[in-house]
């Protein structure tokens, strides 16, 4: 699949999940509705912060960047960290929605992202 095969893909199936995020959005009632709704909700918002995120790192990469890399490894990279970034925003959503969202879980979420995140640039460095 060629670059320009995937951002579009990518940026179809963004549109998609954004589409059904505001779906979920305006169409379902948060008082009756049970926790497949809520699932509904968070996995829509899930899979559109990291298309998003995912297409943004990719053009940041490409146009800012301008590093001499592969494509594959920068597309690797930038959907690993959008993932990363979404998981984290999902996580922070849910846990203010609950009243469990403070500051040192903020921190400890961050730490172990940046953790993952530098365990995956080790694992490529020994390649």
């Amino acid at each position: 699949m060629t670059l320009r095969a995937f951002i579009l893909f990518m940026l179809l199936a963004t549109i998609i999940c954004w589409s059904a995020f505001l779906i979920i959005i305006f169409k379902t009632n948060p008082y009756e509705t049970g926790a497949l709704g809520f699932i509904f909700f968070y996995a829509s918002l899930f899979l559109s912060l990291i298309g998003t995120l995912t297409v943004a790192g990719i053009f940041v990469r490409m146009i800012i960047l301008k590093r001499d890399d592969f494509i594959s490894r920068r597309v690797a990279a930038s959907f690993r960290q959008g993932a990363f970034l979404a998981a984290v925003a999902v996580a922070g959503l849910y846990l203010m929605s609950r009243g469990l969202l403070t500051w040192w879980n903020v921190l400890f979420f961050v730490a172990g992202v940046s953790l993952l995140e530098f365990f995956f640039i080790s694992i490529k460095r020994l390649k």
